[in-house]
């Protein structure tokens, strides 16, 4: 990867990042209530949904060694899961229409701000929306009394961690598709089937153990069992989780910088 490609990032500005950040709030407020409860609904629908449904079924899941209640284990899934759903699908649909259709990108381009401002911007964008719906997520989950409320404050840095990831994700597959359409590859070939094997519905231990092992390193995996181990599987575990996702983090986001810097600047 050609090393000249970084080199805007010398010129990044906080305070443009946080303008272009405050430019897509300003829009959001003016539609809040549409953009808001579609995407959030989803996964509290899937929590009370799967939670009502499967609970007269399966009371308690055996979780490498513990046992827990289905709800309680169900309640951390969806928390991620939502993160995961709304940080992609805005970066990756929000991203694509920017640059494409509606040349927003170009045309800030022709301000006093560098390419390096205009990506950050949108993936705190993009990570803002995916934090809003796993705290939203996680609320509902403590009013329900099946996810402890100083739990969720400490689940907050978890959150913000995969909100991140998942926006790289997604502009990553913003760069890749050539149009719109595509962009149905990654979202529904891998995005939605992913938490199907990630421990989000049911524990990954049922799965085949190939399938088992390789999905242990999917980066929803490591941050559904940050929620639901937090600090019990030991400093040296916890530590080990974190790396690789950050290490997720800059292997997504290094080349989605690449790919989106060619479709902006020809």
């Amino acid at each position: 990867m050609n090393l000249s490609h970084f080199a805007s990032v010398r010129e990044l500005s906080a305070a443009s990042v946080f303008a272009i950040w405050k430019r897509h709030v300003t829009l959001y407020r003016k539609t809040w209530l549409t953009n808001l409860i579609p995407p959030v609904s989803e996964p509290i629908i899937y929590l009370i949904g799967f939670g009502l449904g499967f609970t007269p079924l399966i009371s308690k899941v055996s979780l490498q060694g513990q046992s827990i209640g289905y709800l309680e284990f169900l309640a951390t899934g969806m928390i991620m899961t939502g993160v995961l759903f709304q940080s992609f699908f805005e970066s990756i649909y929000g991203v694509f229409v920017r640059i494409r259709f509606q040349g927003v990108w170009k045309g800030m381009l022709t301000a006093p701000l560098c390419y390096a401002d205009i990506f950050f911007g949108d993936l705190l964008w993009g990570t803002t929306k995916g934090i809003i719906t796993g705290v939203l997520t996680g609320l509902v989950a403590v009013l329900w009394g099946i996810f402890p409320f100083l739990s969720l404050v400490l689940a907050i840095p978890v959150i913000i961690l995969g909100a991140l990831i998942f926006s790289a994700l997604g502009m990553l597959s913003a760069g890749i598709v050539r149009t719109i359409d595509e962009a149905n590859v990654p979202a529904f070939l891998l995005v939605v089937p992913m938490p199907l094997f990630c421990g989000a519905y049911f524990p990954r231990e049922l799965l085949p153990t190939a399938l088992a092992t390789m999905t242990k390193y999917l980066p929803l995996t490591q941050l559904i069992d940050l929620l639901r181990f937090g600090f019990q599987a030991g400093l040296s575990a916890v530590l080990w989780e974190v790396l690789l996702l950050l290490t997720w983090f800059l292997v997504l986001t290094a080349p989605a910088f690449v790919l989106l810097k060619k479709k902006v600047i020809r």
